[in-house]
């Protein structure tokens, strides 16, 4: 998925929670919705990473489920799909290689937040 798709897939899903044109309440709410994920998805993955490394199958996997429930609610697809890939190895025992994990999770996050640091700031205007 390219950047645009990305950034497409995100606008509609805002949609679906504000509406197509939303008014200044929704388009506050948008803004601090946004702005809570960017806040707390970092320290999210940093502790995805810590857990990986720690080698604990069930708490890789509960972690990856709230990371994967907060990406797909702001409409990170991609984002959300990769910890639902980490949840179901883990799920199953696996662990994946940590550097490689969070390598391509900080790839993808460094795009959404991008993404997502534009839309608040329209969203704020």
């Amino acid at each position: 998925m390219d950047t645009r798709t990305r950034g497409e897939a995100i606008r509609a899903r805002l949609a679906d929670i504000g509406g197509n044109e939303p008014g200044p309440g929704e388009r506050a709410l948008l803004a601090r919705l946004i702005r809570s994920f960017a806040g707390k998805t970092p320290a999210g993955v940093d502790q995805l990473g810590e857990l990986l490394r720690g080698g604990d199958p069930l708490a890789v996997r509960d972690h990856a489920h709230g990371l994967k429930g907060s990406a797909a609610n702001i409409g990170a697809d991609t984002l959300s799909g990769i910890f639902a890939e980490i949840e179901h190895s883990a799920g199953s025992g696996v662990i994946p290689d940590a550097d490689l994990t969070l390598g391509r999770i900080c790839a993808e996050q460094a795009l959404v937040l991008g993404l997502l640091g534009d839309l608040a700031k329209e969203f704020e205007d």
